[in-house]
């Protein structure tokens, strides 16, 4: 057996058992590409509110396009990775409906990467590309006995299909995601006739996952600023971690420090990740006399519908909350 008669196997198995979603229906290289930036390095079944909100606001380039770049980064809030929303706004600026629909051109527009501009051949033109993402890889990897990635994907899309290659190369994506995981089943695996690491009871070593670097804790204290029921809050500026986004005054201090406060006040703990930092952020009220310069001071209403960093997020809805009881 080999990949050529195998993928039938699997197409049938991915038609019959393929779960809704919303990328999945009324295909456009648009769709597709929002789709697939969103889900990269978050799940699916977290995907789907973010991308239905996306296509509500902005349902083509056209209108992605005249939207400010606040409003863009507000529909993004919560998925992380902002750069990737600033690079859409500004890839709208100089696409057309019209997407150019070979690798090297799609690549040339900044914030389309490798990955991207397979699944767009492969998902938007219905070329014989295969994209590869994380479980991808460990699909191929496993299916050829193979760590070499690289030659896994030219296998791979040397022997897939003419007939509807977008359905094997989607199907490959679900496999991974369902069946194929780090700890796979192999029961319910269509591709067991061919599979080299199932045949030799090896699947288990091929992974394909790359270790990621430890990310470095930092505990912070937020100043939730108040005068006459409004709170201060800075937009980052353009050389700032998190910029064009909004946060509350904060501060670094050490770990101890940190549990002490834990231990006061009204509000919980919470972190959230970027790049290579763990932020641990624990926020109290400070009301203030006058207002602070070097802040903006809005409502609680109008800080609702401004982008924050996705920890500040957490607190914004901490305050909300409190204020609400």
């Amino acid at each position: 057996m080999s990949f050529k008669t195998d993928q039938e196997s699997l197409r049938k198995w991915f038609l019959e058992t393929k779960r809704e979603f919303p990328w999945r229906k009324e295909i456009t290289p648009y769709r597709v590409w929002i789709s697939e930036v969103m889900l990269q390095q978050t799940r699916a079944d977290v995907v789907v509110e973010y991308f239905n909100r996306w296509m509500r606001l902005f349902p083509t380039i056209q209108d992605l396009k005249k939207a400010p770049i606040e409003m863009v980064l507000k529909a993004w809030e919560g998925l992380g990775y902002y750069s990737r929303a600033r690079n859409i706004h500004k890839a709208a600026e100089i696409l057309s409906e019209t997407f150019p629909e070979d690798f090297h051109s799609l690549t040339a527009i900044k914030g389309i990467g490798p990955y991207t501009a397979d699944a767009l051949l492969s998902f938007a033109f219905q070329k014989k590309v295969i994209a590869v993402d994380a479980n991808v890889d460990r699909v191929l990897s496993r299916y050829y006995a193979s760590t070499d990635l690289k030659e896994c994907k030219r296998r791979g899309e040397e022997e897939l299909s003419s007939y509807r290659p977008f359905e094997i190369a989607e199907a490959l994506i679900e496999l991974g995601a369902t069946i194929c995981k780090k700890k796979a089943d192999c029961a319910l695996c269509p591709l067991t006739q061919g599979c080299q690491a199932y045949k030799g009871g090896v699947v288990d070593n091929f992974l394909s996952t790359k270790k990621r670097k430890e990310a470095q804790k930092v505990y912070k204290e937020v100043h939730l600023y108040e005068h006459k029921n409004l709170f201060g809050i800075r937009k980052k500026g353009e050389k700032e971690l998190f910029r064009d986004l909004y946060l509350f005054e904060e501060e670094e201090i050490s770990e101890k420090e940190f549990l002490a406060l834990c231990k006061k006040g009204p509000f919980k703990m919470v972190t959230a990740t970027a790049t290579f930092y763990r932020f641990h952020l624990i926020a109290n009220i400070k009301k203030l006399d006058t207002f602070k310069e070097d802040l903006e001071f809005f409502t609680l209403e109008e800080c609702l519908k401004r982008p924050f960093s996705s920890g500040h997020r957490k607190i914004l809805h901490q305050l909300a909350s409190f204020l609400n009881t």
